[in-house]
């Protein structure tokens, strides 16, 4: 009965099976002491900042041209007579 009561110390250790191998920790770039895997330092250690920038700079590019399709060419457009363009008259045709 009191064997039911008995602490097993691999149930308290949150680590216990966790660990990670050397060989894992020379691919993460973690050092020794380091118990758990930083993602700050992973997204430093594994991101190409270059990458990033295109990423970055293509997002603008893309909601500009986004914008000047969908708001300032209409508003500069004439189509020609009978045509309602809500932009240019207040939204009253």
């Amino acid at each position: 009965p009191l064997a039911a009561f008995r602490r097993n110390k691999s149930a308290d250790d949150t680590s216990a099976g966790k660990r990670i191998s050397k060989s894992r920790r020379e691919e993460l770039g973690m050092e020794d002491g380091d118990d758990e895997y930083d993602l700050d330092t992973a997204l430093n250690n594994n991101t190409d900042p270059f990458i990033t920038k295109v990423i970055a700079g293509s997002l603008i590019v893309a909601i500009m041209a986004l914008l000047v399709a969908g708001v300032v060419v209409p508003s500069l457009t004439d189509y020609g007579e009978g045509v309602c363009s809500p932009i240019q008259n207040g939204g009253r045709c």
